[in-house]
């Protein structure tokens, strides 16, 4: 990465000095006008422009070395030449201009090609819903999967070791081959997965691989098998495979063979194994082969052309490109649909290209940069991008853009640590009312809680469950923390939280419950008692303690039962189906994140007479930047009545702690009318997260997906559900034991 000289930097702080504030603020206007200009640019070209060399570039690096560059631009014209040449050797079709200048008018191309454009649903991210892809790109991104499966159970808590050989039959296929395995957990992320792509040998010979991988105790599936990409045109054997084996360790240096189903299909015809993949047409099979003395082996063939699979249908527009303005007297084109020839690297741009991986490479790492003002404010553009160009609420949160990020360029600046800057990322994520808005830091440790639960109470923050009473008793309220007083304190905290309104204080609240290890805070308590004192409280529980409710499913009064959606899982609920249906009155608590996704899927058809189709879930189909959109994806549950159906009266409890997955079960109850709802304004987010990894090193999460009430088109965003019946503990309340939420909902079914 360039720096500037010596003298330069001299020269620059004398005149700071000699020129006073106004200066350096004008200064640090300009520069922050300059990486404003290289920021919109590159998040146009990072997600939607579509030629081949960019998708080898490592665009956490390139956003440091853009910011560099543009901080050390001496006006427009600078500015210009410095961008140019840091996006050109990506391909053509990115031009930047004089905003005054006129651009040249676009070459055409009268030969008949593939066209290359990127097609997005959603952000995408590992384990999620969404996925990203470049139209007649498919086979580099696609692939055939050869699948089994395990029960798990045996083997939880083990470490398993599969091994298999594999050779590629065409030079096509010489890479994209790879053993795989994969741990599944009952309606949670997957515990584990792994490929073997970082080892692969790029030949046309037999090569052994092995996967060693610990199984969860948590795991139910165990999943295995092999991948091959495969060619657009491919119609002979692609690759072959023999030699898979499962064996399980003993603990003691040695392995135990685990039974899995034989490769050969043709000898032993069986369900054990299918094809799997986005690349799977009907003439995608499988078929042993084997001469002689040959122990042979397992081949993927397809016979005629791949189909091109897109993510949905919206064919790109030949010649189409994208015009905006970039500030600091600039503006840009960039194409973003582009030939097949077009979109292959140059030769003419190899050396500069070349140059510019080396550039990249040889740049420190950044995560371990926070002290470079360069990499605080990457972090920013990259957020900043993702969120301009993939935030599914640009509909409904009324926030001019653009205007937040000289501001969050400044915060980085002035970020002097890691905490500092997680900080900044956070406000600057705030002001998009997204509830799963959070940030945190790859580096650090896993995070732990402090040893007492706090909630919002007759707007203070009031001690509800504490593991250290001899500290911090039930019903203490808070004065201050780290010697900042009430309210200031609350409200700094709520600065760095993104939802609606009301639910502030609860996501302020998570950011005060959990945090590293190696922290701690200190609170200044008003004690039940009256007395005052403070407390320091470090983050060492690996779960929040939890105030007292009745047992998980329980009966409370005759014919009155209570359900904890938090801790039920779906064995218990099934266990009490009859109960549940003979009862009089169900109350249903949903003040916190269900426990097991089945239960929150089951209820609702026990509580339901007729079939539902509703679509409320809406995944966006990106097809240009800016939030251009082809339509969504329209999705439900789909959910058709069950026996025994559920007669009984239904009430659903409810807070600021009722988000995402819990919301959905409160839509259903709120749009089916399927009972009535007793406490307070859910947090008001849905719909499957996504992420995303700026610079530093830190995970940023939001919402990925548009979910709106069951009509498929009000608002539920940053709203969320309100009650039927408002109830708000009371301080008294929380110091005397009682659950008035609780206790509203026992009067009602009387």
């Amino acid at each position: 990465m360039r720096a500037i000289g010596r003298t330069a930097v001299a020269a620059l702080l004398a005149w700071l000095a000699s020129s006073g504030p106004a200066a350096a603020t004008d200064f640090a206007r300009q520069n922050h006008a300059q990486v404003t200009a290289f920021a919109k640019l590159y998040g146009v070209v990072r997600y939607f422009y579509p030629g081949d060399a960019a998708r080898g570039i490592d665009w956490n690096r390139f956003a440091v070395a853009g910011v560099t560059d543009a901080q050390q631009a001496h006006g427009s014209t600078d500015l210009q030449g410095k961008l140019s040449a840091l996006f050109e050797p990506l391909g053509p079709g990115i031009e930047i201009v004089p905003e005054t200048a006129t651009f040249p008018a676009l070459p055409v191309d009268a030969a008949r090609q593939p066209l290359v454009a990127w097609r997005y649903l959603g952000f995408p991210a590992k384990d999620t819903p969404y996925a990203g892809e470049r139209t007649s790109r498919g086979a580099a991104g696609r692939f055939v999967g050869i699948a089994s499966e395990l029960d798990a159970r045996p083997l939880q808590g083990k470490t398993v070791r599969l091994r298999g050989s594999i050779k590629a039959l065409k030079q096509s296929t010489t890479s994209g081959l790879g053993l795989w395995l994969r741990t599944d957990r009952n309606g949670k992320p997957p515990g584990f997965f792994k490929n073997t792509d970082d080892s692969q040998v790029h030949d046309l010979a037999w090569h052994d691989y092995a996967i060693t991988a610990p199984v969860g105790v948590d795991a139910t599936i165990l999943a295995f098998g092999f991948t091959v990409s495969l060619a657009g045109d491919a119609t002979e054997p692609a690759a072959a495979f023999r030699d898979l084996r499962l064996d399980v360790s003993d603990g003691h240096g040695g392995w135990q063979p685990v039974a899995i189903p034989d490769l050969r299909p043709a000898q032993q015809p069986s369900q054990a194994w299918s094809l799997v993949g986005s690349a799977v047409t009907d003439d995608t099979n499988l078929s042993w082969q084997q001469a002689g003395t040959d122990p042979g082996y397992l081949v993927v063939q397809q016979h005629g052309h791949a189909v091109e699979r897109m993510l949905f249908d919206a064919p790109p527009v030949a010649g189409k490109s994208a015009e905006f303005a970039l500030g600091a007297g600039l503006k840009a084109r960039v194409a973003l649909t582009l030939t097949d020839a077009q979109a292959l690297p140059s030769a003419d741009r190899a050396v500069a290209l070349q140059a510019l991986n080396a550039r990249l490479a040889g740049m420190p790492d950044p995560k371990t940069a926070v002290a470079s003002g360069a990499a605080r404010e990457a972090d920013m553009v990259v957020a900043w991008n993702v969120f301009r160009h993939f935030y599914p609420y640009w509909d409904v949160i009324r926030l001019d853009w653009d205007r937040e990020l000289p501001q969050a360029l400044a915060d980085a600046d002035k970020a002097d640590s890691r905490a500092a800057q997680q900080r900044a990322l956070q406000r600057l994520l705030a002001p998009l009312g997204d509830a799963h808005g959070t940030v945190f830091d790859t580096l650090g440790k896993k995070p732990a809680s402090l040893p007492i639960a706090l909630e919002p109470v007759e707007h203070q923050w009031v001690v509800v469950a504490t593991h250290v009473p001899g500290q911090a008793r039930v019903g203490d309220v808070i004065t201050a923390i780290d010697g900042v007083a009430m309210p200031q304190a609350r409200e700094q905290a709520e600065a760095l939280a993104s939802g609606q309104p009301s639910s502030l204080a609860w996501k302020a609240l998570q950011g005060i419950e959990w945090g590293p290890p190696s922290d701690s805070h200190t609170f200044g308590l008003k004690h039940v008692d009256g007395s005052v004192g403070t407390v320091t409280l470090a983050y060492a529980e690996p779960t929040p303690p939890a105030a007292a409710r009745p047992a998980p499913i329980a009966e409370l009064k005759p014919g009155v039962w209570y359900v904890d959606l938090a801790r039920t899982d779906i064995a218990l609920f099934t266990a009490n189906l009859a109960q549940l249906a003979s009862a009089r009155t169900v109350i249903y608590d949903v003040r916190g994140y269900p426990k097991d996704f089945k239960v929150s899927t089951t209820l609702p058809a026990h509580l339901l007479d007729h079939a539902e189709h509703a679509k409320w879930m809406h995944i966006p189909r990106y097809i240009g930047p800016f939030g251009e959109l082809a339509g969504y994806t329209d999705l439900g549950w789909d959910i058709r009545p069950a026996a025994p159906h559920f007669s009984s009266r239904a009430i659903f409890l409810a807070d600021g702690r009722t988000i995402s997955q819990a919301e959905a079960v409160m839509g259903y109850v709120q749009d089916e009318r399927l009972g009535t709802i007793v406490g307070a304004t859910t947090r008001g987010v849905d719909g499957n997260i996504t992420s995303f990894e700026v610079p530093l090193g830190f995970r940023v999460i939001f919402t990925g997906m548009k979910v709106t009430h069951h009509d498929g088109v009000s608002r539920y965003h940053a709203l969320g559900t309100a009650p039927d019946v408002a109830v708000q503990p009371t301080i008294a309340g929380i110091r005397a034991g009682r659950d008035e939420v609780l206790e509203a909902a026992l009067q009602l079914a009387q």
